[in-house]
């Protein structure tokens, strides 16, 4: 578990935001590089180095498992995007892939002792706002001026301050479900070992399982399916 939460089980426990590594005065602003920021340059670090060996001396036949994996990864993210937001969106194929597989590993960094970046709400709320103005993107993009300012008024023109509302309802949804998802996780988990003490061998194991591998699989699965719902039902087009 993350140790920036968790304390000895004999101290209890004690729940904090991320460390703050030093801070940097900008203009009269302050500027936190925190222990979040550095832990997915981690990620980001290792993504990288699994992109290149997947990529490398790729052929046109597969002539390896290591391609072959490949492809396989691919192709599940094709038909992903495919199958939630249709072929038209094909564009989205390496964003969608590319923010699971950032999301999952932020999640799995618990199990190396490290905090979990989203357990951090800036970080969720980040990957949020970028689904924000995807769907945006998408809804000037399909339905031009006129399409994008019908579609708060749809489908009568006393729903325009629901529809504003629900515009921002659905990033703070993405950012608080995943965000307290894990920090639950982790909370639990700990709790669990403060509560066993020197016991904490097999129960806590189990529980890991699921809240540090299960769950942030999940997670990860779930914020990409719902960022792809609203950017695809964002499609103000005619036709």
């Amino acid at each position: 578990m993350p140790t920036a939460l968790m304390l000895a089980a004999e101290e209890g426990i004690s729940v904090n935001g991320p460390l703050v590594v030093k801070s940097f005065n900008i203009g009269g602003i302050t500027i936190n590089l925190t222990e979040s920021i550095i832990v997915q340059w981690f990620v980001i670090a290792i993504l990288l180095v699994v992109v290149l060996v997947l990529t490398r001396n790729l052929k046109v036949v597969p002539e390896t498992k290591r391609q072959a994996a490949a492809e396989m990864i691919v192709e599940f993210f094709r038909n992903t995007v495919d199958g939630t937001m249709g072929t038209k969106y094909k564009a989205y194929y390496s964003y969608i892939a590319a923010l699971f597989c950032f999301i999952m590993i932020n999640n799995l960094m618990g199990l190396l002792g490290l905090r979990n970046p989203t357990a951090d709400v800036s970080v969720t709320g980040a990957f949020a706002i970028i689904t924000f103005f995807l769907v945006q993107y998408n809804k000037g993009k399909t339905g031009k001026f006129k399409g994008y300012m019908k579609s708060f008024v749809e489908p009568l023109p006393f729903m325009l301050p629901f529809n504003i509302i629900g515009e921002f309802a659905n990033p703070l949804s993405l950012t608080l479900r995943l965000f307290g998802n894990m920090v639950a996780g982790t909370v639990i988990g700990a709790l669990i070992y403060f509560a066993l003490g020197h016991f904490a061998i097999l129960v806590p194991a189990v529980a890991s399982l699921y809240f540090d591998i299960f769950s942030a699989v999940m997670q990860a699965y779930i914020f990409i399916m719902l960022s792809m719902s609203y950017i695809s039902s964002a499609d103000c087009s005619e036709d």
